[in-house]
């Protein structure tokens, strides 16, 4: 092979490594696909306020996100519950930096959980515990929460300056 031919599949090598990099990144604040329909379960101490909004995509569906803001000592609580016939939409998490965080994630079928960014893994299933997630929301931006060998997109953890 010549000169040209290593040099045009290292061209190719570094288009697909950059096409990746921009897909795979976290934190990305680009908007989610329309598509997708969303729901976010969450319970915090006694004293929170939650604020709930919505909104109509362009395919028609209403998301529904809601946001937590605890007004006393304790960590802001997600909990993200996904049957065995899998997802049924994406969960919006809203939390700000420097929150305590306390997600747990129960699923009807045994896999990884993971929460990209803070690169947290915990295996879960039916007669397993729950995967419980405890840390600070030390970095702002969008983090997967996935299951690593469905590859299933089961929430999205939003963290705001």
């Amino acid at each position: 092979m010549g000169n040209a031919g290593r040099i045009g599949i290292g061209v190719a090598a570094l288009v697909v490594a950059v096409v990746l990099f921009v897909v795979l990144r976290p934190g990305d604040d680009d908007p989610s696909p329309a598509s997708e329909t969303t729901a976010t379960e969450t319970t915090a101490p006694a004293t929170t306020e939650e604020t709930e909004t919505e909104a109509e995509t362009e395919t028609g569906e209403t998301e529904t996100e809601a946001e937590e803001t605890t007004t006393e000592e304790g960590p802001t609580q997600f909990r993200v519950d996904v049957p065995a016939s899998g997802p049924q939409g994406v969960q919006r998490l809203n939390a700000r930096q420097g929150d305590e965080i306390e997600l747990v994630v129960t699923l009807g079928y045994h896999d990884d959980v993971h929460l990209h960014g803070y690169d947290l893994l915990i295996h879960t299933g039916p007669g397993l515990p729950p995967a419980r997630f405890e840390f600070e929301a030390t970095t702002p931006g969008r983090f997967e929460i996935e299951t690593e060998t469905a590859h299933q997109l089961i929430a999205e953890l939003r963290v705001r300056p």
